[in-house]
């Protein structure tokens, strides 16, 4: 491995500096972003045209919104890790 390609894998892999702005330029490894590839292939809650929603349909949107933001959540998580 020549100097060259030794200093790239180093920005890639965010050791090259403990400055937290070069750290934020590293690569993202799909294991960080798992959390997305949890997500369900359809909603829970189905689109309501124009009509007052029942308390079910709510609380399937309200199920919807929970489980996106606990996935956001964690990949949130994941990263801030490794800024650490």
């Amino acid at each position: 491995m020549n100097p060259n390609d030794k200093e790239k894998l180093d920005v890639l892999d965010g050791s090259r500096s403990a400055n937290t702005e070069a750290r934020r330029r590293q690569a993202v490894r799909v294991a960080d972003l798992a959390p997305a590839l949890e997500f369900i292939d359809r909603l829970q809650s189905a689109p309501a045209a124009g009509a007052t929603p029942t308390k079910a349909e709510f609380d399937a949107l309200q199920s919807d919104i929970r489980n996106l933001h606990l996935r956001l959540k964690q990949i949130s998580e994941n990263l801030s890790k490794k800024l650490r």
